[in-house]
């Protein structure tokens, strides 16, 4: 209990291995399984490749049946906090995604689609009302993206052993080879990237004394530059527009604290290397991923080929999602009782478009409703925590437009936590 007790006075935002393993072996057992897995899910979803053997043994399989239990059983044990204006939001559109998740299991009950679907789709209620529990604190918050953090070490790893020894896995894009390990796609990657990113700066911008600010600094550029090395392998537009906008919140968040001289020699220091390497740059990484788009603005192609094709697909979905009665359009496509995939799952290819084909505009606006009142709540945060809740949105929003964050754990995992901590009373926020 004593050293607990140190933990919270000197602690704002500690990476020390020892600090955590103490919070995490304080942890009753009924939530302690979270941070686990958590630190544990990048070798678990780079054996997505045993599903081929057999369903029932691949660990991302296993791990979605027995999530949604564990979650179950700590509801069980523990009271949830009480209910606000955020939690309200939510849970109205949680309560539409149940539906959705029930009606398409109902389509098939013994169809491992159908069973896989289910799970995905209902995955942000059952995680959200166990991270309201597990999240009490600043410290707490603290455990969860840390463990997140420590996990990144692996993909690091993975990342480093691509890039300069032998792709495991290669896929080519618009051009370009993107490497993506044994994860099941190349974004597993970008969202490592953006969430190790969005942490270490939470870390950095958390510090007062300037000898652990210091370190934390050396941290922040360390992975800045293995994140840079990924970005320029990977090929990932999403994850290049979250990455650049995160630089920049970084300067203006810098800027307004204690460390406006360590922003000014950052910025003097990235615009010089810029110079030399910026236009070799543009031309061999980024201008390929645009070079459709810049097509279609300069007419030479229709728009339905913006976004690598995306608009076009929108189109059609939408056309035939406005096209059935109005009572789908309302709650959702699956209360048609019909097999409807592909416009509830990845292949949507937009987070929003999703979430509206799934839970209809009552869903939709549900889940909009809560967005605005995380934005509500942080604007009321202390600098560090204001720029840990905004860059999550960020990213969130970024990733929304072109994919489905919300159908990937790890994301999950990250934006929850920080929501469910940004809905605690400001008590509560403390250090």
């Amino acid at each position: 209990m004593l050293r607990s007790l140190y933990f919270v006075a000197t602690n704002r935002a500690n990476l020390s291995l020892k600090e955590w393993s103490i919070w995490l072996g304080e942890l009753p057992w009924s939530l302690r399984w979270f941070p686990l897995l958590v630190l544990l899910r990048p070798l678990v979803d780079n054996l997505f490749f045993l599903k081929e053997v057999s369903p029932f043994l691949s660990p991302p399989y296993i791990v979605g049946v027995l999530s949604p239990l564990l979650c179950l059983l700590a509801l069980v044990r523990f009271k949830h906090p009480r209910f606000g204006a955020g939690d309200k939001a939510f849970y109205l559109w949680g309560g539409f995604l149940l539906l959705s998740s029930l009606l398409v299991l109902l389509q098939n009950p013994l169809d491992l689609v159908s069973i896989e679907f289910m799970l995905k789709l209902s995955m942000p209620v059952y995680l959200f009302a166990l991270l309201r529990i597990l999240i009490r604190s600043r410290r707490d918050l603290n455990g969860i993206l840390f463990s997140f953090l420590y996990s990144a070490i692996f993909v690091a790893a993975i990342l480093l052993y691509e890039i300069l020894v032998s792709p495991i896995s290669l896929e080519e894009s618009r051009g370009l080879q993107r490497i993506q390990g044994s994860f099941g796609d190349v974004v597993s990657y970008g969202m490592y990237i953006a969430f190790t990113s969005i942490i270490t700066i939470y870390h950095y911008l958390s510090q007062s004394e300037a000898r652990s600010a210091y370190r934390a600094l050396l941290l922040l550029i360390g992975v800045a530059v293995i994140n840079i090395l990924g970005l320029f392998n990977i090929h990932h537009t999403a994850t290049y527009g979250v990455f650049l906008t995160l630089v920049g919140m970084f300067f203006l968040f810098n800027f307004t604290g204690k460390n406006q001289g360590t922003s000014i020699v950052l910025l003097a220091s990235l615009v010089l290397v810029l110079s030399f390497i910026g236009s070799e740059l543009v031309s061999e990484k980024i201008s390929p991923l645009l070079e459709t788009d810049l097509a279609v603005y300069q007419g030479e192609k229709e728009s339905d080929k913006l976004l690598h094709g995306r608009v076009g697909r929108w189109r059609l979905m939408l056309d035939n999602f406005f096209m059935e009665a109005p009572h789908l359009q309302i709650f959702g496509l699956t209360l048609g009782l019909q097999p409807v995939f592909p416009y509830i799952g990845i292949g949507s290819h937009n987070d929003f478009f999703r979430i509206l084909f799934a839970t209809g505009f009552l869903g939709l606006g549900a889940y909009l409703l809560f967005l605005l009142r995380i934005i509500a709540k942080a604007r009321k945060q202390v600098r560090e925590l204001r720029f840990l809740t905004y860059a999550t949105l960020t990213a969130l929003i970024f990733y929304s437009i072109s994919i489905t964050p919300t159908f990937y754990a790890p994301f999950l995992y990250m934006a929850l936590s920080v929501f469910a901590f940004t809905l605690l009373p400001s008590s509560s926020q403390s250090p």
